[in-house]
């Protein structure tokens, strides 16, 4: 662990990713990750106990680009002839990217999704209740989650429920755990802290893990690639650090691998919480 503690000098740098460091780290996370595949086969999955309604209606938080929506869509073609999808995000360039990808799909499909530019709070008012509810990797960057999960569960209808997809802490979060002197951006929120607030509020789920996994080979050696994962994983501008900090970084990443066969793995695990009202 770096035990440097932070100076005033270092406390005025902003470490917040850029839209460079941001798009191009999320390319390589997809890339050498599994968890997107995973959690799309979960669904996939459970998706009769998750779309119950006879016509459901969905609604996407931080849908973003649409990366699990898409798959979500066709898995709702697959079982309901009518149903309704919104999708919301505070990003209109991840949006513009949503709408494009939209264009691949019939036209009556395309009808029945709307996509919102607008950020979910908790005073935030649809003026609808929804059958599903998605937050799929959409909570690690709040400070207080449990205000946003109340309001989603406000709109959800008499059997809907909430979706809930979110690393545990192990992995990524163990290693962002190493180096909280340094790292200012802290906003990171695992699904042990999630469960726990659901089980003080007394709010009904259930919880079911999703393995995953993260192939750091790529990070045996120090390289723009390697800067910019570890920047998106990190959610910090690590080239704001000297090189002497970014290689212990770099090195906590590898230590956390195991080898399989040849391969560096990490071991990022999910979990599913499914809550209804």
């Amino acid at each position: 662990m770096i035990n440097n503690k932070k100076t005033p000098s270092n406390i005025a740098t902003d470490y917040s990713l850029s839209e460079f460091i941001y798009s191009c780290g999320y390319k390589l996370r997809l890339k050498h990750a599994s968890f997107k595949q995973d959690a799309i086969n979960w669904i996939a999955d459970n998706s009769s106990e998750l779309l119950m309604a006879e016509k459901p209606e969905i609604l996407s938080l931080g849908c973003g680009t649409g990366l699990f929506d898409t798959a979500l869509l066709k898995i709702i073609q697959q079982q309901k002839s009518q149903w309704s999808f919104t999708g919301l995000d505070f990003s209109e360039t991840d949006l513009a990217y949503f709408r494009k990808s939209l264009s691949a799909l019939d036209e009556e499909t395309r009808s029945r999704v709307s996509l919102q530019y607008k950020k979910f709070e908790p005073s935030t008012e649809m003026g609808d209740h929804y059958d599903l509810i998605t937050m799929i990797h959409f909570l690690h960057s709040f400070d207080d989650v449990l205000p946003i999960i109340q309001n989603a569960l406000r709109h959800l209808s008499a059997d809907g429920k909430l979706l809930i997809i979110q690393h545990n802490k192990q992995g990524v979060s163990e290693i962002k755990d190493e180096f909280l002197d340094i790292l200012p951006n802290q906003k990171f929120q695992c699904s042990e802290h999630i469960k726990s607030l659901l089980q003080a509020e007394n709010i009904a789920f259930s919880a079911h893990r999703i393995e995953a996994f993260f192939d750091v080979s790529m990070m045996q050696e120090m390289s723009l690639d390697t800067l910019l994962l570890m920047s998106f994983c990190l959610v910090n501008d690590l080239s704001k650090l000297n090189t002497s900090q970014q290689e212990q970084i770099r090195q906590a990443f590898l230590s956390h691998a195991e080898d399989i066969n040849g391969t560096s793995i990490i071991r990022e695990s999910m979990e599913a919480i499914v809550c209804h009202v």
